[in-house]
Parts: structure tokens; sequence; C-alpha cells
């Protein structure tokens, strides 16, 4: 409810009243192939979003990977922390994969994402400089990039070598040391070392592929708005598609509030957009972003609550039959 009104307050403080009467007529150009594309759109995105699991967790395909990512995503909206990582342990070791080296997989996947998420002004920024009619903001997008780089050295450093891990977890350990005296310092350089031995096999490898895997699915992202931007009756020449992706990857940075930095990026976007079609598409830019973010928000946990339903009822036919 809060990021709601945050929402609502953002968008008529910055943007002016929205004529949402407008808005609803936009949505209901929507027809029911669209609809089925925006969701097939939506697998691919999630597909991709899942691999680095893949990539990291030796013995998890790429489909499995998607399941557990699935269930994750509904458990964080349903739970609170951790209780997407219980999900995915569970499932890990349904599946005879070690829990402590899953843990260490779907903690890189996070550290890539984060990575992924600040470096994504390096795609849209050149994109905006060669086709875009406007100027975009360098400062802004040096600055994520510069945190995107910083965060990779940082993690190389702890994956390649055991000393770097030990010592990033006794720093760690010694700043939250100071706000929880319960904190072991001892037990911490444990886990970042044993961290550390289960990724460093594979992180070569991983790493690099992973951060493809995560740019396409900013790529799909970007093009299940387009695709909603043009199913509301938008056209190419109002907004073109080159604006949509450069503007969308820019501005990623933003997803770091909740939910995907629901009322924030959206404003950004909204507002770059109509900088570049004009003020009259405001009513079918708002219905796009709408759609976008049912699809991208609602698709996910609608997936993972029916493979959470299907994996749990295997799970109690096969424990039924075993004596």
């Amino acid at each position: 409810m809060v990021i709601v009104l945050v929402c609502g307050w953002l968008a008529t403080t910055f943007l002016g009243a929205i004529d949402w009467s407008s808005v609803g007529e936009a949505l209901s150009r929507l027809t029911a192939w669209q609809v089925l594309v925006l969701l097939l759109v939506l697998l691919v995105r999630q597909t991709l979003n899942a691999l680095p699991l893949s990539l990291f967790i030796r013995g998890l395909s790429a489909a499995r990977a998607l399941l557990n990512d699935l269930v994750a995503s509904l458990t964080a909206v349903v739970a609170p922390p951790p209780g997407d990582l219980v999900a995915r342990v569970a499932m890990f070791r349904a599946w005879g994969i070690d829990p402590v080296r899953g843990l260490a997989g779907a903690t890189m996947n996070m550290v890539v994402f984060y990575v992924n998420r600040f470096a994504a002004p390096l795609v849209g920024l050149p994109v905006l400089m060669v086709l875009g009619s406007g100027t975009p903001p360098v400062a802004g997008a040096v600055v994520s990039i510069a945190i995107a780089v910083a965060l990779a050295v940082l993690v190389s450093l702890a994956v390649r070598r055991e000393e770097h891990a030990a010592r990033l977890g006794r720093t760690a350990a010694g700043i939250v040391g100071r706000v929880r005296s319960s904190v072991d310092p001892d037990a911490w350089v444990r886990s970042s070392t044993g961290f550390q031995q289960h990724i460093v096999a594979d992180y070569r490898r991983a790493f690099p592929r992973s951060l493809l895997a995560l740019s396409a699915m900013v790529l799909a992202d970007a093009c299940i708005l387009l695709l909603a931007i043009r199913f509301v009756g938008v056209t190419a020449e109002a907004v073109p598609a080159y604006e949509v992706i450069g503007i969308f990857f820019l501005a990623y940075p933003l997803t770091l509030p909740p939910m995907m930095g629901l009322g924030i990026y959206d404003v950004v976007l909204l507002a770059a957009f109509m900088e570049v079609g004009g003020d009259a598409l405001e009513p079918e830019l708002v219905a796009a972003l709408t759609v976008w973010r049912a699809v991208t928000i609602l698709g996910p946990v609608m997936l993972g609550g029916v493979v959470a339903l299907v994996w749990r009822r295997r799970l109690g036919e096969a424990s039924g039959d075993t004596p």
C-alpha cells in the first residue's frame, strides 16, 4: 500500500494529473494473442535470469534452475527473508545437490545480478549517444559503471584467492560486530573461505557467461516493455525502439529499491518517453508501463505458485512411496 501511494505521489508531483480513463481505454486495446506474446517473452526473461544458477552449481540443469528461481521469487513475495533461500535449499536437497554448494551458487547469482544492474548503463549510454535524440546523463552512468567495476573486482579478489576471501570475511565481521556483539569473526572467515572453495573452480567460466545471460535478460525485459508500448498504440515514429531500449538500460540501476524500483523507475521511464514522444502520449505510456509491471511482477509469482504446487505434490508422492 505504501509503494502504491508513493507511486501515485511521484506521478502526480512530477508529471501532473493522469487521465486514468484514457489509460483504461489504452489497456482495452490489448488482445489475447498479444498477452500470450508477452508471457512467452517473460518465459525467456525468467530463463535467462535463472541461467547463472546452473552455471555456478554443478549438476543443476538450466530447466531446474528456472524452477528454483520461480519458487524463490514467489517465496520472496509472500515470506520475509531468508524465506527464498529456505525454498531454494529444500529444492536443492530434493535434487541431491549439496545445500552449501547450492547456497554458494545462489549467492553468486545474486552478486552477478547486482554487478549487471549497475553495469547496464554501459549498454544504454552508447545507444542513446549514437541514436538518441537527446543528451543522456553521462555522469550518472559513469558512476553506476564504476560501482559495477568495483563490485566485480571485489568479488574476483575474494573468489580467486583464499586469503582475500578470509580477509573480506573478517572485515565484514568487524563492521557488523559494531552493531551486533554476537558476531563471531572466525565463523565469518570460515564461511567466506568455504564459499570461495565452492565457487573458485567454475568462476572463470561462469562469471562472464552469467553477465552475458543477465544482460540478455535485461534486453528481454526491455522488449516486454517495448511490445507493451506498441500494443497500446504508440508507434515507432513517436517512440523509436532504440529510445526505449537505451533509456531502459541507462536507468536500470534505479531498479535497486524494493520490487525492482516500483514507482521510482517507472516515473523516470515515463518522463523520458514523454520527452521523446510528447505529452499527448502519457495515457498510452502509463498503460504500457502498467502492462509491463503486471507481466514482470505478477507473471513470475503466478508461475512460481504453479511450480511450487507441482513440486510439492511430486515430493509428497515420492515420500509416500518410500517404505
